[in-house]
């Protein structure tokens, strides 16, 4: 059946065949504006999607990644949009992003934030957060791709850190260097085979890496982890 979703301010609809698939993404269903494109999953589309990955699912979650593959590189060319993989949080109405490797502890920084303050917080989205350049600002939107444990939110929210996350024995956050931002963000996003569509994502990367505060944070799984990276990226 055909459904009409709104992700990122972005309308458009989507032949779904599996259940699974929908209660994915029925929290951003809307049925009142239009369509700007339509994305079709064939079975070939399916095929793909299983090729590519690691584990061994059923066909209606690889429908699922279907359509986030779809919308990606669609949003991405007309829309100047990507996705990240990160765990965003909003702090007063800022978005703060956590990024890693899979295994360091993202969702596990997260969870230090939500117990220390979390009066203040609101995850955005655990796993996969579109970007969005809109007037000229960079904004992080929820999407309905969340993650193993389902955190997020629809919600839209000003860019304002990137953390690069990593594991250390004492908790550490400083400031890294722009130029050596750009390679660490890329392997963290979708990197479309098509040469025009990879220099839009490199072009957007620079302009969001410039505009947000960019940080190298070292940490345990102690609470003080989640203090010292709140003081220095919310001291404003």
């Amino acid at each position: 059946m055909i459904f009409r979703y709104k992700i990122a301010e972005i309308v458009f609809e989507a032949d779904i065949r599996y259940r699974f698939t929908y209660n994915v993404m029925k929290d951003y269903l809307v049925d009142d504006e239009p369509a700007r494109f339509s994305i079709v999953i064939s079975d070939e589309d399916i095929e793909k999607e299983k090729n590519l990955s690691p584990y061994d699912l059923n066909d209606a979650s690889y429908e699922s990644t279907a359509v986030y593959r779809k919308f990606i590189y669609e949003v991405m060319d007309k829309y100047d949009a990507f996705f990240f993989h990160c765990s965003s949080i909003a702090v007063d109405n800022k978005a703060i992003m956590f990024t890693a490797k899979s295994g360091t502890g993202k969702s596990t920084h997260r969870n230090l934030w939500l117990k220390n303050f979390a009066d203040k917080v609101t995850v955005i989205n655990d796993d996969k957060p579109i970007i969005r350049k809109i007037d000229g600002v960079f904004y992080v939107f929820g999407t309905p791709w969340q993650g193993k444990e389902n955190f997020g939110a629809n919600i839209k929210v000003p860019a304002k850190a990137l953390c690069f996350l990593s594991r250390s024995e004492k908790n550490s956050i400083g400031p890294i260097k722009t130029s050596d931002v750009v390679a660490k963000a890329l392997n963290q996003t979708v990197r479309p085979k098509d040469p025009r569509l990879m220099i839009k994502l490199l072009d957007l990367l620079d302009g969001f890496i410039s505009q947000v505060d960019c940080y190298d944070l070292r940490v345990n799984m102690d609470d003080e982890a989640a203090i010292i990276a709140y003081n220095e990226i919310v001291k404003d």
